[in-house]
Parts: structure tokens; C-alpha cells; sequence
């Protein structure tokens, strides 16, 4: 077959479109592009424009393919940035990602150019040029009707906005995404798991109630309607309704359903990230099971080093760091909680304060009280930067805990149970007590 053949045939059933369909969009006879895709006929240079424009592709793509000078381009920059990314210069590699073309692109490539400048900014930590680059891409793909991927993108947005704590806005951008795809691709993976996101963001706000009614359904739907990933994917969050909800035997429940539906593969991305909540679980159940915990993470590293994300290392040393601080050893304790620290110095994130909290409960072990304390403050310092909501309200209240035990100022602990407070959406001012 004639490349460009080939590449209008691929570009039209990537875009969900039959051949009358292309032709009477591109305003071109009817049997026009079947004659195109058996080599019977060659586009002439306006139809190959308005061929190329409503399959989302350039002109450039139909006629030189990866070839191309734009697609070159593309392709040398997502290696270079990878390999920046590697070396842990993330900013660097979002500069290049961001000196793209993106016009010279099919809606595919640019697709995952948009979706690599996205991961390096929010490697960086910065989570809201992250969202902006998810919202253009996932527009665009929506706009190609690529609805699946858009799915994916906008599972990324609500994902990125949770992370930074932008309750309120992770749940509208989430619905309002969700309520633009068709109903055609309801029961697909990705719009199952955009919608388990959500579930999650809700979670994240204190909606418990409202998440497990709204998951059970989810679970109901899916059973019926969705593949085994995407059952496992609303399992997982089910776990984090019950875990909010205090009832961590059942959230363990839904984790082990939601590993067995995952599949055996260890480099399979769900799988190790499953393995990483069940070990952060296991740490916090009573009576904590910490030789399991480490189990589950070992099971999980090679998978979490393959696909580089410093977060979810950081994640993995810091519930390291825990289990062996359970284990009474709060040297390796303190090792994993530092190289977690090390690993989220940039940008502002739930997961650095979790990190500092760590290493201060490994200091503290060690009776470094002055360090304990000031790692405690760090912790606090970064929760200070994030928006109000269950899981901001529940680390406050740790970290009060954490300062009290530790020593600290009074008006430091007041003000940190304060905020804990605050963050659940109980208004007052605690008193400072008059010392002794």
C-alpha cells in the first residue's frame, strides 16, 4: 500500500471515522477516500488539506510520515527530556518538552508530548502548570474525538489538582470532563477510571458518605459493563472510602480485590502502586503489620525504579521509613525518611510534609528531640501551603500530636491542632493555655 494510503486509512479509524464520513466532512465525493485508501486515486493539494485537518494530522504526517521534520523534532525532544527526568533536572526537561512544535503534529503525537510536558512539570512540583498542560491536551483530544484518551488526560487533571489539594476544583473539572464524553465509551477503562478519580477527590474533601454511595454504584456498573482493570481500579478507591471512614480491615479487603483483578504483572504500573497503598495500610492498622508492609514494597520496587516517578518512590521510602521504625530500628528508619525528603524537595506536596513527619518520628526515636522538632515544623510549613480538606485536617492533627510529644512551643501545638480544626471545616480559635 501506498504510505500515504496507509496513513489516511490509520488516521481516520484512529479518529472513530467511516469513510463517507471523512469524505462528506472534507467536502470530497463519497467514494472519494475509498479510492485514496486502495491507491486508486492521489489527493490533490486543497483536499489533502481538509483531509488532514479533519483527521487532526498535518499535512506533513500524510506525506513524510515520523519522517518528517516536526515529527523528528518531537521524538529527539521526549528523549532528551527522559533522560533529564533521569538525572532528576525535571524543570529542564519541561523547558524542552515546551519548545515543541506542537502545530506540525498529528492530535496522537502531540497528545504525548502534551502529556510528557505535564509529568515533568509536575515532577518539578509544579502542579499547576501541570493542569494547564493536561487541560490543553485533553481539550484537543476531545476536540479530535479521542474520547478515551481524553478520559485519561482528564483523570491526570483531577489526579494533579488532588495532589495539590485543590479539592473543590478537582471534583468540578472531574464532573464537568466526565459529562463531555459520550455515552458510547461510558464503560470503558479510562472513563472508569476517571470516574473512580473523582471518587477519590470526593474522598479527599470529606465527602465519605457521598464517595461510597457514589462507588458502590461505580463497582455495580462496572461489574457489569467494565474489563477486570477496570473493576480493580474502583476496588482501589473503594479501599480509600473504607480507610477514611476508619474501617481499615475492609479498605485491606478492597485492596487485596483490587491486586487480584490487576493482573501478575509486577512492571504493570497499577500493580506496584496497589502494592504501595496496602503497605501504607498495613502500617496503620492495629496491630500494625510492618514485616508485611516492607513485603509488599519490595514486591513493588523494580516496578516503581522502571517507571522513575519520584513521587511515588518518595511515597515508598516514606512508608519504608515507618515500618522500620515499627520494627525498632530507627537508623534505617531515618535513612529511607531522609532519601524520601530528598527525593519531593521541590514544590509544594502532601507527600513532603508526610516525608518531613517521617523523619522526625525517626529522630525523635533517637531522642534528637531539636531535630525531631524541626522536621515537625517543616512538615507543618508545607501543610500551611495546602487548601483545607480531610486528609490536610487529619495530618494536622498529627503533626500537633508530633510537636507536643516532641516538646515544642505550646503555640506551636495549639496552632497546629487549630489548623486541624480549620481544615475539617470547624471554625473557632483555640486558647493558648497559660503556661505553668
Amino acid at each position: 500500500m501506498n504510505p500515504l494510503s496507509r496513513r489516511v486509512r490509520d488516521a481516520r479509524q484512529k479518529a472513530g471515522l467511516s469513510q463517507g464520513e471523512l469524505a462528506r466532512r472534507a467536502g470530497v465525493h463519497p467514494t472519494y477516500i475509498s479510492h485514496v485508501e486502495r491507491d486508486r486515486r492521489t489527493l490533490g493539494e486543497d483536499a489533502l488539506a481538509r483531509v488532514a485537518e479533519v483527521l487532526g494530522v498535518s499535512v506533513a504526517y500524510l506525506l513524510d510520515g515520523e519522517q518528517a521534520p516536526d515529527y523528528r523534532s518531537a521524538e529527539d525532544a521526549l528523549v532528551e527530556a527522559r533522560r533529564l527526568s533521569r538525572m532528576g533536572d525535571a524543570r529542564e526537561a519541561a523547558d524542552v518538552l515546551a519548545q515543541v512544535d506542537l502545530g506540525g503534529l498529528d492530535v496522537d503525537t502531540a497528545a504525548r508530548v502534551g502529556l510528557a510536558h505535564a509529568e515533568a512539570l509536575d515532577l518539578a512540583g509544579d502542579l499547576e502548570g501541570s493542569v494547564e498542560a493536561l487541560e490543553r491536551v485533553c481539550a484537543q483530544l476531545i476536540g479530535a474525538r479521542r474520547y478515551t484518551q481524553a478520559a485519561y488526560s482528564a483523570m491526570r487533571i483531577v489526579m494533579a489538582l488532588t495532589e495539590s489539594a485543590d479539592l473543590h476544583r478537582a471534583v468540578a473539572r472531574g464532573e464537568a470532563l466526565l459529562a463531555q464524553l459520550p455515552e458510547s465509551v461510558a464503560g470503558s477503562d479510562e472513563v472508569v477510571r476517571l470516574e473512580s478519580t473523582i471518587v477519590w477527590a470526593y474522598i479527599a474533601r470529606g465527602d465519605t458518605t457521598y464517595a461510597r454511595y457514589r462507588g458502590r454504584q461505580l463497582l455495580a456498573h462496572t461489574r457489569r459493563h467494565g474489563s477486570a482493570r477496570a473493576v480493580s481500579s474502583v476496588h482501589w478507591n473503594l479501599a480509600f472510602i473504607d480507610d477514611a471512614l476508619g474501617e481499615p480491615d475492609s479498605a485491606l479487603a478492597q485492596l487485596e480485590a483490587a491486586i487480584a483483578l490487576a493482573g501478575a504483572d509486577e512492571i504493570d504500573r497499577d500493580l506496584p502502586r496497589l502494592r504501595l497503598d496496602r503497605a501504607l495500610l498495613l502500617v496503620s492498622v492495629d496491630p500494625p503489620r510492618a514485616a508485611e508492609a516492607l513485603a509488599d514494597l519490595d514486591a513493588a520496587q523494580t516496578a516503581l525504579e522502571v517507571g522513575e516517578s519520584q513521587i511515588e518512590l518518595a511515597r515508598a521510602d516514606s512508608v519504608r521509613s515507618r515500618a522500620w521504625l515499627l520494627l525498632d530500628d530507627p537508623a534505617q528508619a531515618q535513612h529511607y525518611a531522609k532519601r524520601a525528603v530528598e527525593l519531593l524537595r521541590e514544590g509544594v506536596r502532601r507527600d513532603a510534609a508526610s516525608a518531613h513527619e517521617a523523619l522526625g518520628d525517626a529522630m525523635l526515636a533517637q531522642r534528637a528531640r531539636t531535630e525531631a522538632v524541626k522536621e515537625y515544623r517543616s512538615a507543618a510549613e508545607l501543610l500551611d501551603m495546602i487548601s483545607s480538606g480531610r486528609s490536610a485536617a487529619t495530618l494536622w492533627r498529627r503533626i500537633g500530636d508530633r510537636l507536643r510529644v516532641a516538646g515544642d512551643e505550646d503555640e506551636r501545638v495549639v496552632e497546629a491542632y487549630g489548623r486541624a480544626l480549620a481544615a475539617a471545616g470547624i471554625r473557632g480559635v483555640l486558647p493558648i493555655p497559660p503556661r505553668a
